[in-house]
C-alpha cells in the first residue's frame, strides 16, 4: 500500500522549522532593519555635528581676524579646539555604534546559523517522521544517535512506529484469522485456513489440531499441516495436557517422546509447542505446533491473540460433528421407528381381528353354554322342591351345590357376554328413572345373606353396585364394616356412590392392575379369594357406557373405597 506524502513536506524547511527558529530569524531581521535606521540617523547626526563644528570654526576664524586682543584670540582658539573635538567625537561615536551594531548582527547571525544546524534541521526530521507515522508509513526510522533530546525523541518515535507497525500486522493477521474461522463449520475447511494464517504469524513449519471424536472415543486430527497424524486415545491426551491451562514448549527428547505418543509421522522441527484449548476448564481441542526455534515474544503474542477465537471455532466444529452424528442417529431411529410402526400397524390389525373373533367366540359360546346351564339350574331347583319325591340329606346337599355352582357359572357367562357386547359396541343402554335410596336398599338386600354369613355390619349412608358390594364382602375379614354412601357432586350434576370397607386394602402399585379383564391381584394357584377378575372391569365399562367414571382410594391394611359417578338427568 502506498501512503501519500504528508502535507507538511511540501511546505519547505522554513515552515517545518520550530517556532523559536522563526522567532530568531524575525528578530534578526528586525534588529538589522532598526539598527540600520539608527545607524543612518547616527551618521547623519555626526555629519551634521561635524559640519556645524566646521562652520563654527570658520566663523571663529573670521572673528579672530577682526580682533586684536590677545585674550580674545586665546578664547577663540580654545573654542575652535572644542569644536574640532566635538566633530571628531561625533564621528567616532557613529563609528563605534556601527561597529557594535555589526558585532551584534554577527552574533545574531551565528546564533541563527547554530540554531538552524542543531535545532531546526533535527526538528524538521522529527516532524517529518511524525507526519509519516500519522499517514500510516511505519517503515522509515530516525537516527537514534542524535545528541541530547533529539536522540530520546528519535528512539521514542522509532519504538512508536515499530509498535504501530506490529499492531497493524496483528490487525491484518486477526482479520484474516477471523475470516477463516467464520466460514461455515464442517469438513475442517475454516480450521485449515485459520491454521495457515496462524502458521504465517508464528513461523510454525507444521501444525496438528486435535478434536474429540465421540464415535471412536478418542482425539482425532481435524487438521494437519506439514505432517501426518493419527488419532490418539484420551488417556494420552490427559497425560500430555493434564489440567494445565497454559501452553508449554518441549525440546529434544521430550519433543520426540510427545510426538511419538501423538502418533505424528515424519521428522518435524525440533521444538514442539502443545497448546490446550479450553472453555470453562473443559478441554475442547489440542493444538501442536512444530517450529525450528522457540517462539519469539511477538510470535507468542500472535498465538495468544488467536487462541480465544480458535477455541470457539473448535467448539463449534465439535458441536457440528455432534449434530451431524445425532442427525444420522435420528434418521436411523426414524427409519427403525417407521419399520416398527408398520409392524405395530400390522400387529394391531391382527389384534383387532383376533379381538373381534374373541368377542364373537365369547358371544357364541356364552349363548351355547347358557341354554344347557339354565336346564341344569332349573332341574336342580325343581328336584330341591321335592315335588318329585323326597330327598336324602346327601342328595339335597349335592343338588344345592350343583344349583349354586350353576348360578355362579351363569353369572360368569353373563359377565363375559356383557363384556363382549361392550367391546363389540353392541351393548344398548336404556335410560330409566330410578330412586337412588331404593337402589341402595335393594342392593343391600341382595347381599344380606353374605353379610350375615361373614357377620359384617352394613351402614347405608344394582349390577355395578352389587359387584362393589361383593368385592367388599369378599376382601373384608369377618366382623368388619362396610359402608355404602351416595351424594350429589359438581353442583348436583353428578351422583357419586361409594362402597367403603375395612378390609385388607390395596397397595399403590397393585391399584394400577385393577379394572383389567381377567386380572386378579392374587394370581397364585393357592389363592385365598375366588373370582375371575371380570367384576371390576365390567363395572368400569358399564359406568363409562353411562357417561360416568370409576376409581378407588386404598392403602394396605386400611381398607378400600371404590366409587363411581353417574350423570344426573335434569328434571329428575
Amino acid at each position: 500500500m502506498t501512503n501519500a506524502p504528508p502535507a507538511s513536506s511540501a511546505r519547505g524547511p522554513w515552515h517545518r522549522a520550530p517556532s523559536i527558529t522563526r522567532l530568531l530569524a524575525v528578530t534578526f531581521v528586525a534588529v538589522a532593519v532598526v539598527g540600520t535606521v539608527i545607524q543612518i540617523a547616527v551618521w547623519r547626526s555626526a555629519r551634521s555635528t561635524q559640519d556645524a563644528m566646521l562652520h563654527l570654526s570658520r566663523e571663529l576664524d573670521a572673528a579672530q581676524r577682526l580682533t586684536t586682543s590677545p585674550a580674545i584670540d586665546t578664547q577663540l582658539d580654545a573654542t575652535r579646539d572644542l569644536a574640532a573635538e566635538a566633530a571628531d567625537d561625533a564621528i567616532q561615536a557613529a563609528a563605534a555604534t556601527t561597529v557594535i551594531f555589526a558585532a551584534m548582527l554577527a552574533v545574531l547571525a551565528i546564533g541563527l546559523w547554530y540554531n538552524r544546524r542543531r535545532l531546526a534541521q533535527p526538528f524538521a526530521r522529527v516532524t517529518a517522521a511524525l507526519a509519516r507515522v500519522t499517514a500510516g508509513d511505519y517503515m522509515e526510522r530516525l537516527d537514534e544517535t542524535a545528541p541530547d533530546e533529539f536522540g530520546v525523541l528519535s528512539r521514542g518515535i522509532n519504538r512508536m512506529a515499530a509498535s504501530l507497525a506490529w499492531r497493524d500486522r496483528m490487525h491484518e493477521y486477526l482479520a484474516g484469522l477471523l475470516t477463516a474461522l467464520n466460514t461455515p463449520a464442517g469438513e475442517g475447511a475454516g480450521l485449515r485456513q485459520a491454521l495457515g494464517v496462524l502458521g504465517g504469524a508464528t513461523g510454525a513449519a507444521a501444525m496438528v489440531l486435535y478434536l474429540p471424536s465421540f464415535d471412536a472415543n478418542e482425539w482425532t486430527p481435524a487438521v494437519a499441516s506439514g505432517v501426518e497424524a493419527q488419532g490418539v486415545g484420551r488417556p494420552i491426551v490427559r497425560e500430555l495436557v493434564g489440567d494445565r491451562p497454559e501452553s508449554r514448549e518441549l525440546l529434544g527428547s521430550a519433543a520426540n517422546e510427545a510426538r511419538e505418543k501423538l502418533r505424528i509421522a515424519g521428522s518435524p522441527p525440533a521444538v514442539l509447542t502443545l497448546v490446550p484449548l479450553r472453555i470453562g476448564g473443559r478441554l475442547v481441542g489440542l493444538l501442536a505446533l512444530f517450529s525450528a526455534a522457540a517462539l519469539t515474544p511477538d510470535q507468542r503474542a500472535a498465538l495468544e491473540i488467536a487462541l480465544p477465537n480458535l477455541t470457539i471455532a473448535c467448539e463449534r466444529e465439535s458441536a457440528h460433528r455432534r449434530t451431524r452424528r445425532q442427525a444420522a442417529e435420528t434418521r436411523r431411529a426414524a427409519t427403525y421407528l417407521e419399520d416398527q410402526s408398520d409392524e405395530l400397524t400390522r400387529l394391531n390389525t391382527e389384534l383387532e381381528r383376533a379381538s373381534e373373533m374373541k368377542s364373537q367366540f365369547l358371544a357364541n359360546i356364552s349363548h351355547e353354554l347358557r341354554t344347557p346351564l339354565n336346564s341344569i339350574i332349573g332341574f336342580s331347583e325343581m328336584l330341591l322342591t321335592e315335588d318329585l319325591g323326597p330327598l336324602s340329606e346327601t342328595q339335597r346337599d349335592f343338588l344345592a351345590t350343583v344349583a349354586r355352582n350353576g348360578r355362579h357359572l351363569l353369572e360368569l357367562i353373563n359377565d363375559l357376554l356383557d363384556l363382549s357386547k361392550i367391546e363389540a359396541g353392541r351393548l344398548s343402554l336404556q335410560a330409566e328413572t330410578l330412586d337412588l335410596g331404593t337402589m341402595l336398599r335393594d342392593a343391600a338386600e341382595s347381599v344380606r345373606a353374605q353379610l350375615e354369613q361373614r357377620r359384617h355390619h352394613l351402614d347405608l349412608q344394582r349390577q355395578i353396585l352389587l359387584n362393589l358390594l361383593s368385592n367388599a364382602i369378599k376382601f373384608t375379614n369377618d366382623g368388619g364394616r362396610i359402608t355404602m354412601t351416595a351424594r350429589l357432586d359438581d353442583g348436583g350434576r353428578l351422583a357419586r356412590v361409594a362402597v367403603t370397607d375395612t378390609g385388607i386394602g390395596i397397595s399403590a402399585e397393585d391399584q394400577t392392575k385393577l379394572f383389567q379383564e381377567f386380572v386378579q391381584l392374587d394370581a397364585a394357584a393357592s389363592r385365598r379369594y375366588e373370582g375371575t377378575g371380570l367384576g371390576l372391569a365390567l363395572s368400569r365399562r358399564l359406568v363409562e357406557q353411562h357417561g360416568g367414571t370409576m376409581g378407588v382410594d386404598s392403602a394396605v391394611g386400611r381398607g378400600s373405597t371404590f366409587w363411581f359417578t353417574l350423570p344426573v338427568e335434569r328434571g329428575h
